[in-house]
C-alpha cells in the first residue's frame, strides 16, 4: 500500500476553536480538521488489508511538529506490530520547519519541530531501522523487503536554510553524491536480478501545467541516472493530485506515479502488486472510505457532517481562488456578477477533478469557460481537466 501527503496534525496541538478553524480554512482544500481521523482510517484499512509493505512518500505531518511526528509514528507501530513493514521518507513540510504551531482559543503558539536526526530516530521502526544501506549525503536509505524487490527511499526534501528563510523549501532535489549512490545501488540490483523502485516526495517528471517546485530539480539528470540504474517505476507525491505520467529515457520507459494526497478527498491509497519472478507490476488507486470509519466509531450524523465538509473544503478552495481573480478583471472582461460566480463554480468543479485524477464533467460552468477568450487566466488549466485519464491504474514491467 502506498500513500503520500497525509499532513497529520496531532490532536493534542489544537482544540478546534477559532485560531485552528481560521488556519484550516486557508489550507488549499486539505481536510486538516480531520487529518488524524483520516490517518486512523487508513491504519484501520491497512490492518484489514494486511499488505506486505506500507510506503509513505513524504509530507507526513502538517508542518513538521514533533508531536505530530510522534503521533504518526505511534499509529504506524500498530502496523509493524501486525508484521506489516513500513517505510517512510520526509517531504518538504517535515524537517526543520519554522512554522510548527499549536492552536488554542484565538491564538497560535510555537511548538517543537524535528531535526534530520530526530526524524530518523522517530521513524526507526518505519524504515530507518530496517535499512540495509544508507546514503552518507542525505536521509536516503535502501530496504529489501524481499530478495527480488528493493525500495530506494530517497530524501528529496531540502531543509538546511528553512530557519533562515522563515519557511520550508517547497522545491526538492538530490545531490550528486546521492545520485552516485543511486547508480551504485542500480548496478547491485541488476547483478542480483532485483526490481529497484525509488520512493521520493518530489515528482520525477511534470504532471500538471503547474510544475515549478513540484518536479524535482534537474529532473533530466535524475531520470538519466534512474534509467541507467535499470529503474522503470518511481513512486512520488507532493502535487496532491492523483497522477500517472510516462517518459522515454535512454530508449526505455520510465513511469512516475504521484499518489493523491491522503489529506484531500477522495483520500486515495495505492495498491502496488509485484510479480517476484518476472517483475511485472500492477497499481490501482482506491478511495479510502473515511465516512464509513467515522460512522462505525461515532454516528451516521457525524459521517454525513464529514462528507459535506470533505466536498465543500475542496470545492471552496478552487471556487474562492477563481472568484477573487475574476472580480479583479471583471470590468475588462465585461463579466456580470452572475457570470463571475458561474465561472468560479467551474473552477471549483475542475479543482475536484484535478485532485481525483478524473475528467471534469461538461457542466454549464465548464461550458461557460469554453466561451471565454483563450488568453483568459485559469481557462487553460480548467479545460485541461477535461482530458484527465489513466491516472488511477497502471500495469507494466519494473525490470
Amino acid at each position: 500500500m502506498v500513500i503520500s501527503d497525509d499532513h497529520v496534525i496531532a490532536p493534542s496541538l489544537h482544540d478546534n476553536s477559532v485560531a485552528f478553524r481560521t488556519y484550516a480554512a486557508n489550507d488549499a482544500g486539505a481536510d486538516l480538521k480531520y487529518s488524524a481521523t483520516i490517518f486512523q482510517a487508513f491504519i484501520a484499512q491497512a490492518l484489514k488489508t494486511k499488505p506486505d509493505v506500507v510506503i509513505v512518500s513524504g509530507d507526513i505531518t502538517n508542518n513538521g511538529e514533533k508531536a505530530s511526528h510522534e503521533y504518526v509514528a505511534k499509529q504506524l507501530k500498530r502496523l509493524t506490530a501486525a508484521k506489516i513493514r513500513v517505510y517512510v521518507v520526509p517531504g518538504n513540510h517535515d524537517i526543520n520547519n519554522p512554522l510548527t504551531r499549536s492552536f488554542k482559543g484565538k491564538h497560535q503558539y510555537e511548538v517543537d519541530g524535528v531535526s534530520p536526526e530526530q526524524f530518523k530516530q522517530i521513524y526507526k521502526q518505519a524504515g530507518y531501522g530496517q535499512a540495509v544501506q544508507t546514503d552518507s549525503n542525505s536521509l536516503s536509505y535502501l530496504v529489501k523487503p524481499s530478495k527480488k524487490t528493493w525500495f530506494l527511499m530517497l530524501n528529496s526534501a531540502i531543509y538546511k536554510s528553512n530557519y533562515q528563510q522563515g519557511s520550508s523549501t517547497v522545491g526538492g532535489g538530490l545531490t550528486d553524491g546521492t545520485l552516485d549512490w543511486v547508480a551504485k545501488i542500480g548496478k547491485e540490483a541488476k547483478k542480483q536480478g532485483a526490481t529497484l523502485i525509488p520512493v521520493l516526495h518530489h515528482n520525477t517528471m511534470d504532471h500538471t501545467m503547474i510544475h515549478q517546485d513540484y518536479t524535482i530539480g534537474y529532473a533530466d539528470q535524475v531520470r538519466d541516472v534512474f534509467s541507467k540504474a535499470g529503474i522503470k517505476l518511481s513512486l512520488t507525491g507532493h502535487i496532491h493530485a492523483q497522477s500517472i505520467k510516462h517518459a522515454t529515457v535512454n530508449g526505455q520507459s520510465l513511469t512516475d506515479i504521484a499518489s493523491g494526497a491522503l489529506i484531500i478527498g477522495p483520500h486515495y491509497y495505492g495498491t502496488l502488486k509485484l510479480n517476484q519472478d518476472n517483475g511485472h507490476a500492477t497499481y490501482h488507486a482506491t478511495r479510502l472510505n473515511v465516512a464509513s470509519y467515522i460512522q462505525r466509531r461515532q454516528t451516521a450524523a457525524a459521517a454525513r457532517t464529514y462528507q459535506k465538509y470533505d466536498h465543500n473544503v475542496l470545492y471552496a478552495s478552487g471556487y474562492n481562488a477563481a472568484l477573487s481573480q475574476l472580480y479583479e478583471t471583471r470590468d475588462e472582461n465585461h463579466l456580470s456578477t452572475k457570470q463571475v460566480k458561474q465561472l468560479a463554480a467551474g473552477m471549483g468543479e475542475a479543482n475536484i477533478a484535478m485532485f481525483r485524477g478524473t475528467p471534469v464533467k461538461d457542466s454549464a460552468a465548464i461550458q461557460a469557460w469554453k466561451k471565454q477568450p483563450k488568453n483568459t487566466s485559469l481557462r487553460g488549466f480548467i479545460l485541461a481537466t477535461q482530458d484527465l485519464k489513466n491516472n488511477l491504474k497502471w500495469a507494466g514491467h519494473t525490470r
